[in-house]
């Protein structure tokens, strides 16, 4: 009398399960890997604002006695800035810079006090 060998392989079921479990980790992966684009997105131009800001702070500090408030757009940032000065020797600067990000519009500010060249 011979014995009955079990089949080999993978059942129904268990071939299902397997692929649903795929599918969930690949999903998860997705969602994971949106989530990091938009926020490498977002701190692409926060910096490029916080550049903008800078390179304002310096053109006017270079231009110190001269420096006046004002506006200017570039590349989708808006950049705003007021000058005050109690005396000759130094300015002090605030700075706006707006943009929008995919969560919304944001707007970070700056502050200086730069010292006048004599």
């Amino acid at each position: 009398m011979g014995t009955k060998r079990g089949a080999e392989g993978f059942t129904l079921i268990e071939t299902i399960v397997a692929l649903f479990l795929f599918s969930v980790g690949g999903l998860a992966l997705a969602g994971t890997s949106a989530a990091v684009g938009r926020g490498l997105n977002t701190n692409a131009i926060r910096e490029r604002a916080s550049r903008i800001a800078a390179s304002r702070l310096e053109i006017l500090g270079a231009e110190c006695t001269r420096a006046t408030s004002g506006r200017e757009s570039i590349e989708h940032i808006e950049s705003e800035w007021t000058i005050s000065s109690d005396d000759t020797s130094r300015v002090s600067v605030v700075e706006s810079v707006r943009y929008t990000t995919w969560n919304g519009p944001r707007t970070d500010s700056y502050r200086a006090i730069l010292s006048c060249p004599r």
